[in-house]
């Protein structure tokens, strides 16, 4: 009898608020890397210091409209790379990167209103959006599958107001700037799911300094995790990095010399916190 190997997608998912450093990591996976910024907010000016032959660079965003239409979205735009990138002659990458799916969720969201002369579209055509949303996803799951492609998707976040079981206690949670189901969804298909913030940090001389943060593994508030390294308790790693991820699932836990310490006075990370 013959047996299967493990052939899977690697997707990791990087959220947090804008100028939290998500593509300042993703900067940081793998090259040659495609970058694909959709709506070209500027998010990918930190990655100019490298060289045209390390990162390539793709702009997509919905067609302006013409006679009344318009040609593709940035999601069909997305589709059409992903076939041109199979193609035997086509460039190979390592690494890709989608900077943000909820631009992504926007655009379409964009075209529909655009299709009913701007009116708000209905319970019925946000099923659409979602459609094409998971379409892509599923798009994108099995490329990195069938041409062993790292794909970082980035994110930004919203909060979520959430009950417990019993009804009586209420929280926010922090998720992907996304549909509920559509942003369940994702999260159910990346390998691994991180928090990015900056935060201030109380030095021991009173001194206050910025540092960019990463929540790695299980957090009570946000769904954050990892496949490719198994915790139980998560914690924030300070200037994340692909090299520094891999000696961690190398390592099998978060070493101290990684982990930030915010469990005294002023650095001890409430919810509060997590919404900066």
């Amino acid at each position: 009898m013959e047996y299967d190997d493990f052939v899977t997608h690697c997707i990791d998912l990087y959220m947090g608020k804008p100028k939290s450093a998500k593509t300042t990591i993703a900067g940081t996976y793998p090259k040659p890397m495609l970058y694909v910024s959709i709506g070209n907010d500027g998010g990918g000016r930190v990655l100019s210091k490298y060289g045209n032959d390390e990162i390539k660079v793709k702009n997509l965003r919905n067609d302006f409209p013409v006679n009344g239409k318009i040609a593709k979205t940035s999601i069909e735009k997305l589709a059409s790379l992903l076939a041109d990138l199979r193609k035997p002659d086509a460039d190979k990458f390592k690494t890709i990167v989608i900077d943000t799916i909820g631009a992504m969720q926007d655009d379409y969201k964009s075209y529909m209103e655009f299709q009913k002369n701007g009116k708000s579209i209905s319970q019925q055509e946000w099923g659409d959006v979602s459609k094409m949303m998971l379409s892509i996803k599923d798009n994108m799951k099995r490329f990195s599958e069938e041409q062993k492609v790292t794909i970082v998707w980035l994110t930004h976040t919203n909060e979520l107001e959430t009950y417990e079981t019993s009804g009586l206690a209420k929280e926010i949670r922090i998720v992907p700037d996304l549909t509920i189901k559509t942003g369940v969804k994702y999260m159910k298909d990346a390998s691994n799911i991180f928090y990015c913030c900056r935060k201030s940090v109380l030095e021991p001389d009173g001194s206050k300094q910025v540092k960019f943060l990463t929540y790695i593994g299980p957090h009570p508030l946000m769904d954050t995790g990892t496949r490719d390294m198994s915790l139980e308790v998560g914690d924030f790693v300070e200037n994340f990095t692909y090299d520094k991820w891999q000696e961690l699932i190398k390592a099998g836990k978060l070493t101290k010399a990684n982990v930030i310490d915010l469990s005294e006075g002023e650095n001890k990370a409430d919810s509060n916190e997590l919404k900066e």
